[in-house]
């Protein structure tokens, strides 16, 4: 039992977890979720109001503006309801594949504190300019951005009663907006149209949306590096050095090999592997795993 829950480190590639409970694998999209669950846990302990008043993005003014609500708002559930468990549950289907076959946890983590600032700062601009009685609470507009972004990332997968992704990002596109208009929150409504928009520019600097090409791509460290060509290397005359158990590296014919995959998938995205390649690296990191 004791080492069912033992903890161990994750791995140096940027597509694996951070670090591993037992057999999980802590990922950056189950930090998310593991705030959302402590979120929820404080609201039983200390009540809509607490939770409202301690970790949530309301400010009837500037000058009262609590700047740790800026980035706890997400983990703020003053209220309860099965939507909150369902926009927990998306974050985490839609967020894990991004963060597994696109960004990698460092990257992807980064992009979830732009999404939040982002977000932060259009809610306080716009209560400001309009109604400064606003409340951002709960994972459910970060959930959205992240959602919608995958759908703009493959729209032609299928969902359920092969519906194409992105019929099923108009249909949420459009629930949101009749949502925030028959309720005249206009802040939200602000809030959610604008960080559509600034989002997606931002979802851009880490190399994706790549088929939206309008969207103005700023060179900078977030976006992924392209792979180099291989310098050919000179064979030098002279005798064949035979190597064997004696030479000094001692990096495993495993861990090279898993090396040149996880290359491939940085420098040219998860989709360049073939599913032989794919179902090779699954068995490397099993095996890493298991050693």
């Amino acid at each position: 039992m004791r080492e069912r829950f033992r903890l161990t480190p994750g791995g140096r590639y940027p597509h694996e977890p951070w670090f591993h409970i037992g057999s999980l694998g802590v990922t950056t999209t189950w930090l998310v979720v593991f705030g959302s669950i402590v979120g929820l846990v404080l609201f039983a302990v200390l009540g809509g109001e607490g939770v409202l008043t301690g970790l949530a993005l309301i400010q009837p003014n500037l000058a009262d503006l609590k700047l740790w609500t800026l980035v706890t708002w997400p983990f703020a559930y003053p209220q309860f309801s099965i939507f909150d468990v369902l926009a927990i549950f998306f974050f985490w289907y839609f967020g894990s594949e991004l963060e597994r076959n696109e960004l990698g946890r460092v990257r992807f983590a980064w992009m979830l504190v732009a999404f939040t600032a982002v977000l932060s700062f259009l809610t306080v601009f716009f209560g400001a300019v309009l109604d400064p009685t606003y409340i951002l609470a709960g994972l459910g507009m970060l959930e959205m951005m992240v959602v919608l972004l995958w759908i703009a990332q493959w729209p032609d997968r299928m969902f359920m009663f092969n519906i194409p992704a992105w019929l099923f990002g108009v249909i949420l596109v459009g629930i949101q907006l009749i949502q925030y208009l028959g309720y005249r929150s206009w802040v939200m409504l602000l809030v959610f149209v604008v960080g559509l928009f600034v989002n997606a520019f931002v979802a851009r600097q880490f190399g994706l949306l790549e088929r939206f090409a309008w969207i103005p791509q700023v060179a900078g460290p977030g976006q992924p590096k392209a792979a180099k060509p291989a310098k050919a290397k000179k064979r030098k005359s002279g005798p064949t050095v035979v190597t064997g158990p004696w030479e000094s590296s001692t990096v495993s014919k495993d861990e090279q090999r898993m090396d040149e995959l996880l290359d491939k998938i940085h420098a040219e995205g998860a989709d360049s592997l073939t599913a032989k390649e794919k179902k090779e690296l699954m068995q490397l990191r099993e095996r890493r795993r298991r050693s």
